[in-house]
């Protein structure tokens, strides 16, 4: 106790004589030195756990967070335990007072609590890691570092340059690994504290990363398909105006895919672009690009019956292979002639839509696309006049169908196309537009009344286009009607652009069918009564045939002709029975029903007969001969048809 007493005050004697007592210099030389050592190393690991020993002096006690100052106030408290565990990162003084020969000493000691290292571990391509330890609190207590790449695999780090890196090559049956750094203390002393990172390995390799494709967009800009790898950053850099010199845009790829890069502000239409990639593998710290992979623009100009397609000759000579144009997505047969920069598609259609794109291929298939450009085809191209075509009259419909037969000429387009039909009326010159058929060579006339008229057209072609033919000569629907009572008669005017070779005229039954058709070669008019002379009723259709058009005809309208009956009445006879002309009666032709009336001068009836062509009056009245002299006679008719009629007139009686 009594040791300890004079420790206490000689200590606190001492207290005015400075401020850090670590610090010799702030020390009196007349202060003894004590001693005491650090069990094992005095870096350690948190939880860190510090054990002292003695070696100079007794009644040792210690204060193992010295910071300056006065140790006998507070916050210090010394103590006499030789153990103290140290709870948080860093450095901690520790400072030792005991007594030697009756006098105070101090000694002073140095301890670090560390933890884990901070480190990041990078994943490269070819199965390589790249290990960088931080240079930061974590590893200030560390003369070097031990990285464990698992497989007892363990590399040293110095800390002479900073950052501290190294790099390792797994082999190739390692798809995976768990990596941990430890830290290696003052005396060559490695620590236990670590942390594990567990990481898969890239399998891919370097040389994976490449161009797979450049599309030239409508506007300009341009997509670039990269195909990359995981730990690759590939930088897409741009020659503008394929010069050989690169920079970078700015844009990069570092996915293990496929990625599509949009490379904007950029006129590829305008100018010469080609791309590249640089890579950089931070395992080797190496740089390599790519191969090159230029844009493709593709101009199109529709001309005459034509469309011609120019772009630029691809500028990589080494890797080029062919040309191929697409259209509408049908491929052509491929160019491989660099040097062929032009095309022309003369399979194209007036008025239609084309659209075009050119793909160089290359090494490797790798491919350069244009963008997609789209023309209408035009022509200069007048269709030539119409010259062969038909008016006919429908058989049931009864109105005018015009159809062409053969389209014109040349200037047509088959798949798109007008036909414009013009008429006249009444055999004027006036054409007027009647009609408008769209893909069509037929048009039926709405508004025409072949029963009334022959109707005149001329008929026009327009391309798709929009030229239009001249108007073709005229041709007319033939019109059946009748001049007289004894003929029938039709238009003269051909129903063809060509003359008629033959006229037929055909017969119709009491059903509508066809009965007979009579060749007429050229005539243009028939009496009925030199076919069937006892016929009261006709129906006709004309059938027209052309010059040199074979299996073409042309119809007529429908035509009745009627005969009327005919009644022959005597205007005298004599009933005196010599058989020559004894009985006043009527003769007639189509007649069904008849009615004999006969009146004297008075009007009263004298005979009557229900039939005036089977029964006539003999003369007689009241079983006496009528006197000589005049009657008035009256006769009712009904004909085959059913029409009704009368005649009424005189007649003279003499015997």
């Amino acid at each position: 106790m009594k040791s300890s007493l004079v420790l206490f005050f000689f200590l606190v004697s001492l207290a005015v004589l400075g401020q850090d007592w670590c610090d010799p210099a702030q020390r009196n030389a007349s202060i003894g030195n004590g001693g005491f050592i650090v069990k094992g190393s005095s870096v350690g690991c948190l939880l860190f756990d510090v054990n002292v020993e003695k070696t100079v002096g007794e009644n040792a006690q210690y204060i193992y967070d010295y910071k300056g100052g006065d140790p006998t106030k507070a916050p210090y408290a010394a103590t006499a335990t030789t153990s103290h565990r140290y709870t948080k990162l860093g450095k901690y003084t520790i400072l030792q007072l005991v007594s030697t020969g009756g006098t105070g000493a101090i000694a002073c000691r140095v301890v670090e609590a560390v933890t884990a290292p901070n480190y990041k571990v990078q994943v490269c391509s070819d199965r390589k890691v790249v290990v960088t330890i931080a240079d930061d609190s974590t590893t200030k207590g560390y003369e070097s570092f031990l990285v464990n790449f698992g497989g007892g695999v363990y590399l040293p780090v110095s800390k002479a340059n900073s950052p501290y890196i190294i790099s390792y090559a797994y082999p190739t049956n390692a798809n995976a690994a768990t990596i941990s750094v430890t830290g290696i203390a003052p005396g060559n002393i490695p620590l236990t504290c670590k942390k594990d990172t567990n990481v898969i390995l890239n399998t891919s390799t370097a040389t994976g990363v490449s161009i797979r494709k450049v599309t030239t967009r409508p506007d300009g800009t341009v997509d670039v398909l990269v195909r990359g790898s995981a730990g690759i950053k590939a930088d897409i850099q741009i020659d503008e105006g394929a010069t050989g010199t690169f920079r970078n845009t700015g844009q990069s790829a570092t996915t293990n895919d496929t990625t599509t890069v949009t490379i904007r502000a950029i006129n590829a239409a305008q100018n010469a672009y080609c791309f590249r990639l640089s890579t950089n593998d931070v395992c080797d710290n190496t740089t390599t690009t790519s191969s090159v992979v230029c844009a493709t623009s593709l101009e199109v100009v529709a001309q005459n019956q034509q469309n011609v397609l120019t772009w630029k000759e691809y500028p990589q000579a080494a890797s080029f292979q062919n040309y191929r144009v697409n259209l509408n997505g049908t491929p052509s047969p491929v160019v491989t002639n660099r040097t062929t920069t032009t095309q022309t598609d003369r399979g194209v259609t007036c008025g239609n839509q084309y659209c075009y794109q050119v793909t160089v291929t290359l090494a490797g298939g790798v491919e350069s696309v244009s963008q997609l450009r789209c023309v209408q085809a035009i022509s200069s191209n007048i269709p030539s006049k119409i010259t062969s075509a038909v008016a006919s009259v429908l058989e049931d419909e009864q109105k005018v169908e015009v159809r062409i037969i053969n389209p014109p000429d040349s200037g047509a387009s088959p798949s798109r196309f007008k036909t414009i039909f013009l008429r006249a009326e009444n055999g004027s010159n006036n054409y007027q537009e009647v009609g408008v058929a769209n893909n069509q060579l037929t048009f039926i006339d709405p508004t025409a009344n072949p029963n009334a008229q022959s109707y005149c057209y001329k008929v026009q072609y327009e391309n798709s286009c929009g030229n239009r033919s001249q108007p073709s000569e005229p041709f007319c629907s033939i019109h059946l009607y009748s001049k007289s009572n004894s003929s029938v008669d039709w238009t003269v005017d051909s129903p063809f652009l060509a003359p008629v070779r033959l006229y037929q005229l055909e017969i119709i039954d009491e059903n509508g069918n066809p009965k007979y058709q009579i060749d007429l070669s050229g005539n243009t008019n028939f009496d009925p009564s030199s076919y069937n002379p006892d016929q009261q009723l006709f129906k006709y259709r004309i059938l027209a045939y052309p010059e040199g058009i074979p299996g073409i005809l042309s119809y007529s309208n429908y035509f009745v002709f009627v005969k009327g009956a005919l009644v022959f009445i005597p205007d005298a006879f004599s009933p005196n029975k010599d058989n020559v002309n004894d009985f006043f009666a009527a003769q007639g032709q189509f007649v069904n029903t008849s009615r004999l009336i006969v009146y004297n001068r008075w009007g009263e009836v004298l005979f009557e007969s229900e039939d005036a062509i089977k029964k006539g009056w003999d003369g007689m009245l009241n079983d006496q001969p009528a006197p000589e002299g005049s009657y008035v006679y009256r006769v009712e008719i009904k004909d085959l048809l059913g029409k009704n009629f009368v005649k009424i007139g005189t007649f003279l009686l003499a015997r």
